[in-house]
């Protein structure tokens, strides 16, 4: 009889089973064998990512349209390429099950994915028309996705194996989950987090208070700062402004290195962030640093 490492990857192989199949058997091998690392993406990828960072290969491209009421869904044309780059790439967190039925579905070859609130927010600010925003991808891109998992898993039966950890049926012996735990067994899948792309899609459970910076502040306020630090070369800023700005980020850095910033002179470098972005007409990147400041200076 095959063991439970060998049929993953018989069926991994195998076109006909469905990648949320494989899933669920990858599952009982990575809890069997106490990978909780290994489970915790193998249950992301059943039960979609929510709010979890995805991997890199659920980052897609398309294009970016707004739904006119009178001729149906236009493209929006950004005057800056790395506007339309933030825009255009977008992480695609549905579960696996939901991919393949979309698959299944889709006749045209595009799909169209709803832009968060908080990007159509800063795109009806930036463009001044109130329209639904989405981006048009190919349907191939969830093809891609699920082939990448499934490519994964087929790895990592792979590495089990050559590592003599195989199984016999549903049991795996004490040195085989010992084994497992191998700095040149463990298989890690790599993940990305948000950039400028994402920006305006903060969960929002933060604040600064008085002379208190949380622990959930402060890492949202250093990530805004690098996001910023990223983009800001978009902004276009005049020399003065320009210095007004690094002199608020230098700031801002200085006080996440404490282990207790001062609250007050935090809040005072943000409210300077948010007057230099306050003055950037149309600009989409000044839209999007504003609304993380309103998240941390409400």
């Amino acid at each position: 009889m095959a063991s439970l490492v060998e049929e993953l990857q018989r069926d991994a192989l195998n076109p006909q089973v469905r990648v949320s199949d494989l899933l669920r058997k990858a599952k009982t091998i990575a809890v069997k064998l106490d990978l909780s690392e290994l489970a915790e993406w193998v249950g992301n990828e059943l039960n979609g990512y929510g709010d979890t960072k995805v991997p890199e290969y659920r980052i897609v491209r398309g294009r970016v349209k707004g739904r006119n009421p009178f001729h149906g869904w236009q493209p929006v044309i950004f005057n800056d390429a790395d506007h339309e780059d933030a825009f255009s790439k977008q992480p695609i967190g549905q579960k696996v099950a939901e991919l393949e039925d979309v698959i299944a579905r889709t006749k045209n070859g595009e799909l169209l994915i709803p832009l968060s609130s908080q990007a159509k927010q800063i795109l009806m600010r930036a463009t001044g028309m109130d329209l639904d925003f989405g981006v048009l991808v190919s349907a191939s891109d969830p093809v891609g996705i699920l082939d990448a998992v499934r490519n994964a898993l087929l790895d990592w039966s792979l590495k089990l194996e050559k590592a003599g950890i195989r199984g016999d049926g549903m049991s795996f012996t004490t040195e085989e989950r010992q084994k497992a735990h191998e700095p040149q067994v463990i298989y890690n899948i790599g993940s990305i987090g948000t950039f400028t792309g994402n920006m305006g899609s903060g969960s929002g459970t933060f604040s600064v208070d008085g002379n208190i910076v949380n622990s959930e502040a402060k890492g949202d306020i250093q990530r805004l700062v690098d996001q910023v630090e990223a983009s800001k070369a978009a902004l276009k800023l005049p020399a003065v402004r320009e210095k007004e700005l690094e002199s608020a980020l230098a700031g801002l850095r200085k006080e996440m290195e404490n282990a207790q910033p001062n609250g007050g002179k935090v809040r005072g470098f943000l409210m300077s962030l948010r007057g230099i972005a306050e003055g950037v007409t149309g600009s989409l990147v000044a839209q999007g640093i504003l609304f993380e400041l309103a998240k941390l200076l409400r």
